[in-house]
């Protein structure tokens, strides 16, 4: 996994861990190639299965990327909270699409209606659907994420490349098991700790240079 480039003040911060920048750490035996022919396997269907902060996000949106950086054209849909149908203007650009992969996190948001309609359109359109889940749903399974405290350390160890080395192997063990392998609560939680000790470096160093330079003024 190549480095990031350039230093940050802090790494944990939401635009360097929002779904799609870290790239994304398969399992051994596990890659989009194969993830891909399961996918056509099941006929352009697949569900991404996890609890929260497992990484099914960031699985969709690399998905994604990799399938577009291939050839295949996809329509990225985000869901949020209680959103139970989609709007019109998204029905009426479905409706337009042709030999697209339509990708839905969140899907579980939507009504059963609205499930059953989107479906519907996407066989009748002959587009592929790849959705988030919590549960198994009516689509088959296409990858199901599952966080460990190594590939936690994995992403830490890529983040704190573009920063200090403020966080250690204990802090992210500690961290992982209090948010029971919720990523990306460890990943907030971990951005607050950066902050203090990377503060407390910095007013560290004040005091040090301002004792250096009153020692300085009391020889001359």
């Amino acid at each position: 996994m190549k480095a990031p480039l350039g230093q940050v003040d802090n790494p944990f911060s939401a635009r360097f861990v929002r779904p799609g920048v870290i790239p994304y750490i398969f399992p051994p035996g596990c890659s989009w190639e194969s993830v891909h022919e399961i996918f056509q396997a099941n006929q352009r269907l697949g569900a991404v299965i996890g609890p929260h902060g497992a990484g099914k996000s960031a699985f969709i949106a690399a998905f994604t990327h990799w399938m577009e950086n291939n050839g295949q054209p996809c329509l990225a849909l985000e869901l949020h909270d209680g959103q139970r149908t989609l709007g019109q203007a998204t029905w009426r650009k479905l409706e337009a699409l042709q030999d697209t992969v339509v990708t839905v996190d969140g899907y579980e948001q939507l009504s059963a209606w609205s499930r059953y309609q989107l479906r519907r359109l996407c066989r009748k359109k002959h587009l592929g659907l790849i959705v988030t889940a919590h549960t198994d749903i009516e689509i088959p399974l296409l990858f199901a994420p599952e966080p460990n405290e190594d590939l936690a350390w994995q992403i830490v160890q890529y983040l704190l490349a573009r920063g200090q080395p403020l966080i250690n192997r204990d802090d992210v063990r500690a961290s992982f098991a209090r948010h029971q392998g919720n990523l990306r609560e460890m990943l907030f939680d971990l951005y607050d700790l950066y902050e203090v000790r990377r503060t407390s470096e910095a007013d560290s160093l004040g005091a040090l240079q301002a004792s250096k330079s009153s020692s300085e003024q009391d020889d001359s």
